[in-house]
């Protein structure tokens, strides 16, 4: 019984934010105004084409396309201790934003895009293999996720986010970066985010 009551007392408390809904979304205009991804944005494969995630963060620091202040620890669910900073990123086909992904690690979440080796991790890549699959048979993909043949179809896709570029922007507020992804993927207009509940 005391455990119930407990359950119940704790389910029922009340989340308390920082900062409200609107106070948040105030700044969202500028925010992206000063961000500009297209401006911002610098080849993939300039920097994420060799090495771990060691390396490709030296580069980009190296380059100042990440600042050192951004970085700082965490846990994976796995328990390793990463370096890595939290916030917003965008994948840029010429001058389209064609994708935008939020994470607590950028850099390596930008190289699970790029060389992961499953749905999902590669989960761009996926995505964009079932388009390609959907153009090659005239018909979209319609058995289990794990049997879509990645070799054929998402290595490609791979190979093809590589070539574009990505804009980065850190943000450390929860609240603040999944309601950016949101706006900023409704204002660049990016077909390939989707918002789905499976």
């Amino acid at each position: 019984m005391e455990i119930e009551e407990g359950l119940i007392e704790a389910i029922k408390k009340k989340q308390e934010y920082i900062k409200s809904f609107s106070e948040i979304v105030a700044s969202f205009d500028k925010k992206l105004q000063d961000f500009n991804p297209v401006k911002n944005c610098f080849e993939i494969e300039k920097y994420f084409d060799n090495g771990g995630i060691v390396n490709v963060r030296k580069k980009l620091l190296g380059d100042g396309i990440v600042k050192d202040f951004w970085l700082r620890e965490y846990k994976t669910k796995s328990g390793k201790v990463k370096l890595d900073f939290k916030g917003l990123y965008v994948y840029i086909h010429d001058e389209t934003p064609i994708y935008v992904g939020i994470s607590k690690g950028v850099i390596s979440r930008t190289l699970q895009h790029l060389k992961g080796h499953s749905h999902h991790t590669s989960t761009l890549a996926y995505n964009i293999g079932l388009i390609r699959y959907q153009i090659q048979h005239t018909e979209e993909y319609s058995g289990h996720r794990k049997k879509f043949d990645f070799k054929i179809n998402v290595v490609p896709a791979k190979e093809f986010l590589l070539k574009q570029k990505i804009a980065f922007i850190p943000i450390e507020d929860d609240q603040e970066m999944y309601l950016f992804e949101i706006y900023c993927a409704m204002n660049l207009q990016c077909w390939l985010n989707k918002f789905e509940t499976h």
